[in-house]
């Protein structure tokens, strides 16, 4: 039982905050770059629709009272019709990006674990903590080293 117990202490603890690498990791930096180019022009799209939305409403306030009821009534319901255009293409572009961001953020945390378990492999590790931590010292905070390793990895697949 004491022999057990020694055993126990010698093993190799380590920390990593998921936050921090998820938040300064490259990879995550370029699915954000992704996600922008991805969605830009349906988001250019919808900026132009509400443009025109805002030119049609600023017509009806300036000019509504010199146009005749129909005119008036027709330019209203073209906005109107506008508006809820642009309302269900913001829902649905805002959609498309959760989905596509999760799909993103996914592959990258895929990454950070792949690289975490290659990193206690090779170091020796018996046990990688992450969060969930009220506390940790920081001779076992490897996340610095997790972090460069991740930025070496995508410096790497990037020069190719």
């Amino acid at each position: 039982m004491l022999l057990q117990s020694g055993a126990r202490a010698a093993d190799k603890i380590g920390y990593v905050d998921m936050n921090i690498l998820i938040n300064n990791s490259p990879q995550i930096l370029a699915a954000n770059q992704t996600l922008t180019r991805e969605f830009e022009e349906q988001n250019n799209e919808i900026s132009q629709q509400e443009a025109d939305l805002q030119v049609m409403e600023d017509s009806i306030r300036q000019e509504g009272n010199f146009m005749t009821p129909d005119e008036l009534a027709k330019l209203q319901e073209r906005a109107r019709i506008l508006e809820r255009q642009v309302r269900r293409a913001k829902e649905d572009l805002k959609d498309a990006i959760t989905i596509r961001n999760s799909q993103l953020v996914d592959e990258v945390q895929n990454e950070i674990k792949r690289v975490v378990s290659e990193y206690a492999k090779t170091n020796g590790y018996d046990v990688i903590l992450i969060n969930a931590i009220l506390y940790a010292n920081e001779r076992i905070d490897i996340t610095d080293e997790i972090l460069s390793q991740l930025r070496e990895e995508y410096n790497t697949a990037t020069s190719q």
